[in-house]
């Protein structure tokens, strides 16, 4: 493909600039070239393929980056997050050796300069002005962790490993919430009728909404279900190429969901109905239903029943407590989240634990009333 305009889904131009789009040895380069000029956009165009045809500099951060996220990052099941977070690690690390007066080649990163990047981090808000969480930088350590070692053992950098563990932050356990019955029902009474299905699904078979609506993960489509054996799977983040799959049975009210949403849309389960004309979209007509949309009338609903604490993850704590509750069996609940641990499952045994002491105080409560009768003296019998 030659540079091109992007086009709305009824074949109108949607800007005036050009992007570009080709491949080389079977790898996909496409970009913005940042001009309304068709002969300038194929200079860029010419430009950007002999980049490419460049060998990457895989001693430098810059070309470490860049050369792993062809070879193994794109294949990630959550390519945007990855590429954020290599554009901090690259922005901030190049910064940090340069203050120093030292090359930004990926050799030169240390333990200390780990601690400096988590430093930096910890104080850099982002776009809603919050201040990144602990799990938020240590993500960002781990993914440097990963790239380094690729660089050691595929690139061949020889280099002494940072000491990751001394850059990681304790995380607080995940807060884990059981949204109640009347709460959900409230909650769905204050959401649009055809967010409705995505809804009471997330909360029957306790997926990631990530790895369900469109935007994050990837969407479920209608090949990810097979009705006849009753069985789906979802794709889960991994290093796996395209996520790990997660498969799991279909319940008949799980069933009737997709049975009414299947065949709505080619590329994804769930949809909604577009309320107007705009933007490529019809009125009345269905289009995927994305993650950031469901998570927004979902947050908006919550602070409406007062509830403003409620998230959307919480619908998969629901899922998984319920389970635990209805079955005591923790490796059931593994296998529907599809945790490859039991260990990561177990931060919901608080649900057997609670249900344990039910248990027992019930129990200890009319061994207490039947102790209590047996030791009452028995009343003296009248003689005739």
């Amino acid at each position: 493909m030659s540079v091109y305009r992007l086009k709305d889904s009824a074949g109108k131009e949607k800007s005036k600039e050009y992007y570009y789009d080709f491949r080389i040895n079977g790898r996909r380069f496409s970009g913005f070239t940042g001009t309304t000029s068709k002969a300038k956009a194929k200079q860029v165009e010419e430009a950007k393929k002999a980049e490419a045809k460049t060998p990457n500099d895989t001693t430098s951060i810059d070309g470490a980056f860049q050369q792993f996220f062809e070879e193994k990052g794109c294949d990630y099941a959550d390519e945007t997050t990855i590429l954020w977070r290599m554009g901090l690690l690259q922005d901030e690390l190049t910064k940090i050796l340069e203050d120093e007066g030292l090359p930004p080649n990926i050799s030169e990163i240390k333990t200390k300069h780990l601690t400096s990047y988590v430093s930096i981090r910890r104080k850099q808000p982002n776009n809603r002005k919050r201040l990144p969480s602990p799990s938020t930088i240590n993500r960002e350590v781990q993914l440097l962790r990963t790239i380094i070692r690729y660089a050691v053992n595929v690139f061949e950098v020889e280099m002494r490993l940072p000491n990751f563990g001394e850059a990681l932050k304790p995380e607080p356990s995940e807060r884990i919430v059981e949204i109640e019955h009347d709460d959900l029902e409230k909650i769905k009474e204050n959401m649009r009728s055809d967010y409705h299905d995505a809804l009471e699904f997330l909360v029957l078979a306790g997926p990631r909404a990530s790895n369900v609506l469109m935007g994050k993960g990837v969407v479920l489509r209608e090949e990810h279900v097979n009705l006849q054996k009753r069985q789906l799977t979802f794709y889960v983040k991994s290093k796996t190429p395209g996520g790990r799959p997660v498969t799991i049975p279909i319940t008949q009210p799980m069933l009737i969901i997709l049975a009414n949403n299947i065949g709505n849309h080619p590329d994804a389960v769930f949809t909604y109905v577009a309320k107007s004309t705009r933007d490529g979209r019809k009125k009345g007509e269905r289009y995927p239903l994305t993650y950031t949309a469901f998570k927004s009338a979902f947050k908006a609903a919550a602070k409406e029943i007062n509830k403003p604490e409620l998230r959307v993850h919480d619908l998969r704590h629901t899922a998984a407590t319920r389970i635990l509750r209805s079955s005591g069996n923790i490796a059931a609940a593994r296998d529907m989240l599809g945790h490859t641990r039991v260990t990561t499952t177990e931060k919901y045994s608080h649900v057997m634990k609670q249900d344990l002491l039910e248990i027992m105080e019930s129990t200890h409560n009319r061994q207490q009333i039947t102790n209590k009768s047996e030791a009452q003296p028995k009343k003296n019998r009248k003689r005739s």
